[in-house]
């Protein structure tokens, strides 16, 4: 049973957050890592404001063998690393333990990534590796079993999911309203601003799970989204 973590690392706490830190507060959307040479080169996509300076700050830094760039869309470019030797810490820790990085998108303080692992113990041994190398992250949620479709991947409880289901069935999100909050609470059997809340509660942790929301929500739309 698969597990995905959203972890946030701040950036200089590993390498590939030091070499991309510049003085104009970028926006870096992680899309991949590939092996070259028994090191991993990351691919990542860049806002087009300040990759001048960019690419001038990374070429520059002896950690690195070569930047290329790829390919690119309206307002953004595509990237590639590549290291002039292995590299420790984090990236390390991600293929020691067989992680899978899902998303990560950057900033000069903070990076956020979803990861996937095997299991709630892969994960457990990554963060403790980490922690060996010194490297702090903070993992702010883990979703056992994800592609279960009979799971459940957006933590609601038992009341709020009945709290959605019901106002989504009796049309109180149809345009116009076919049902009032107190028409639906009487349905549940509770009174209208226990129900108001437990909706409220309910349609904040499907955001949370859809969108992202970790504080740094804004940060995960990428360049086409």
């Amino acid at each position: 049973m698969s597990v995905i973590a959203t972890v946030a690392v701040e950036a200089d706490q590993f390498e590939l957050g030091e070499v991309l830190h510049t003085d104009h507060d970028l926006r870096v959307d992680l899309t991949q890592f590939v092996p070259i040479d028994r090191t991993l080169a990351p691919y990542f996509w860049v806002e087009d404001d300040g990759t001048d300076a960019l690419e001038a700050d990374v070429r520059n830094d002896p950690r690195v063998e070569e930047l290329t760039a790829l390919d690119g869309v309206v307002g953004h470019t595509l990237y590639r690393i590549e290291w002039t030797q292995g590299i420790d810490g984090l990236l390390a820790a991600l293929a020691d333990h067989e992680i899978m990085v899902e998303r990560g998108v950057g900033t000069n303080s903070t990076w956020l990534f979803r990861l996937r692992g095997a299991s709630r113990d892969a994960l457990s041994k990554f963060q403790n590796d980490c922690i060996e190398k010194g490297i702090t992250i903070e993992i702010r949620r883990v979703i056992d079993n994800p592609d279960d479709p009979d799971g459940n991947r957006f933590e609601l409880t038992p009341k709020q999911h009945e709290a959605v289901t019901v106002a989504l069935e009796s049309g109180y999100f149809d345009v116009p309203r076919e049902a009032s909050l107190t028409e639906l609470a009487e349905k549940v059997g509770i009174s209208r601003q226990a129900y108001s809340r437990r909706l409220n509660r309910g349609l904040r942790g499907l955001l949370l799970n859809t969108l992202g929301g970790d504080g740094l929500s804004s940060m995960l739309r990428g360049p086409e989204e």
